[in-house]
């Protein structure tokens, strides 16, 4: 038996030498490290050089680069109340300096005629005020506008207008189309009730323009040319969209393996998301519908990467049904219709529970096939393309152990420790990665994949074919049940 040596060779003296070498793995599982990228805007207290991929570690690290009051922080601390295993890399753009904030204000007129208390709120926090018999809306606001100054985080800042005493003026901390995603209300509790004699008119978030230009920052270069598995971002107009799918899917082919999956939240009509997603059709974004969730569409994509992220890391192939997205409180829910058609056409939907939002479909915006073909809306979930890299990852990482093999042919004989690859053992090989995957319960069906193995020897290279199967979530249950009477 010939044994090779990498490091030792025949020498004219005595030696006692003894070389390491890892063994090449056939079986076992592999595990796949994640790798997630937050990109979105700071503030100019943030500590952080711009348009550079930074690493970071918890929210108080955020808080200190970004700005207390910024997007990226509070995004990030979204991210991490969910997971804190899955590693984190994080773009700070600066504002555009032509950008526009967003603004909205909360007006409060007439004089309580009872005690009680105004409750205000804004992305899910509360800033409520005690109002007494007799308190005009001046009042209020001007005790509004101070609750809410107590909050050195908020993503607004608020001030009492210079005419209109009873309103509150609210600007967007950030300027561009983040702004207009703010969410507030009145009353969100039950027993939340406005004080008798008081009326409450709240002027939504909007107006807000003017993005940061993801080529000129940097961040379509950064994008292309490093792999995070899953991505939240907060820009989700058609172009920035597009430009970040290009990005995924060069990404994606055999010649690059730099898989990467952007993920956002978008509150909109269903007839307008279903639009969205018709005109995106891509396996790489993933637009959830933000209508349920009492936060930023940008936080709760932030909250989703982090929870996809902790599922698939451990556990690829499993699904994301029923989970609760942590942290994040719920608004009204669409009704079983509504989420039908959403899912049916590349939105996420979510359900909720009382007090939590729970997933309920986590699909792409993958509508048709390159034919123009419509898919099943299960060979569109973000569970079977997530699981189908993996796959893909555990041959590449299994079959590189023979990289520096000798290349043969099934017919000849070769002698025994000869590193030698040939079409049948290379198969042989295929087949046990396969087998390791079954029993994972990442796929199925190990005989028909061995059935469809086509390996053959071609110069120097070895081609191969195959067919798997990913095994499927259980999403559905039907039972008939007969009675007799």
């Amino acid at each position: 038996m010939a044994i090779g040596f990498n490091e030792i060779f025949n020498m004219n003296i005595p030696f006692v030498y003894a070389e390491l070498r890892k063994a090449i793995s056939t079986t076992g599982t592999i595990k796949q490290e994640y790798t997630a990228l937050i990109f979105g805007q700071k503030t100019a207290a943030g500590t952080a050089v711009p348009n550079t991929v930074l690493d970071i570690f918890s929210k108080e690290e955020a808080i200190k680069k970004f700005g207390a009051t910024s997007m990226l922080a509070s995004a990030i601390g979204r991210y991490y109340d969910i997971n804190k295993s899955v590693k984190l890399k994080v773009i700070a753009l600066d504002d555009d300096a032509n950008g526009i904030q967003a603004a909205g204000n909360v007006t409060v007129t007439g004089t309580a005629t009872e005690n009680g208390t105004l409750a205000f709120y804004a992305n899910g926090r509360a800033y409520k005020v005690a109002v007494a018999v007799g308190d005009t809306g001046a009042v209020i606001a001007t005790a509004l506008n101070a609750k809410i100054a107590e909050y050195s985080d908020n993503q607004f800042t608020a001030a009492v207008d210079g005419t209109v005493a009873e309103q509150v003026n609210l600007t967007a901390v950030h300027k561009g189309t983040y702004g207009n995603t703010l969410k507030s209300m009145m009353n969100y509790n039950s027993d939340d009730v406005t004080p008798l004699g008081l009326t409450v008119t709240i002027s939504d978030f909007a107006g807000g323009a003017g993005d940061p230009d993801l080529t000129t920052t940097g961040v379509q270069s950064i994008l292309e040319n490093n792999q995070f598995n899953l991505i939240a971002q907060p820009y989700t107009d058609n172009s920035n969209l597009s430009l970040i799918d290009v990005a995924l899917t060069d990404n994606f082919k055999a010649t690059e393996l730099l898989d990467g999956f952007c993920v956002v939240g978008v509150n909109d009509t269903v007839t307008n998301l279903t639009t969205k997603t018709d005109s995106i059709n891509s396996a790489f974004i993933t637009v959830l519908d933000n209508y349920s969730v009492f936060s930023t569409g940008f936080e709760q994509a932030a909250g989703m990467i982090a929870l996809i992220g902790d599922v698939a890391q451990s556990n690829p192939g499993a699904g994301y049904l029923n989970k609760e997205l942590a942290g994040f409180l719920p608004l009204g829910e669409r009704i079983r219709t509504e989420r039908n058609v959403l899912a049916g056409g590349g939105v996420a939907t979510y359900r909720v529970m009382g007090s939590k939002v729970i997933v309920d479909r986590t699909v792409t915006t993958l509508q048709k096939d390159a034919q123009g073909i419509a898919l099943n809306v299960d060979d569109t979930d973000l569970r079977v393309f997530l699981t189908i890299s993996y796959v893909r990852y555990t041959f590449i990482v299994r079959m590189s152990q023979y990289q520096n093999f000798k290349v043969g042919n099934d017919s000849d004989l070769f002698g025994p420790g000869v590193q030698v690859m040939t079409p049948n053992l290379y198969k042989q090989y295929l087949v046990l990665n396969y087998e390791q995957l079954v029993k994972d319960a990442v796929c199925e069906n190990l005989k028909g994949f061995e059935e469809s193995v086509v390996v053959e020897k071609v110069g120097n290279r070895i081609n191969s074919t195959m067919n798997i199967d990913v095994i499927n979530v259980l999403l559905q249950q039907a039972m008939l049940i007969n009675y007799e009477v």
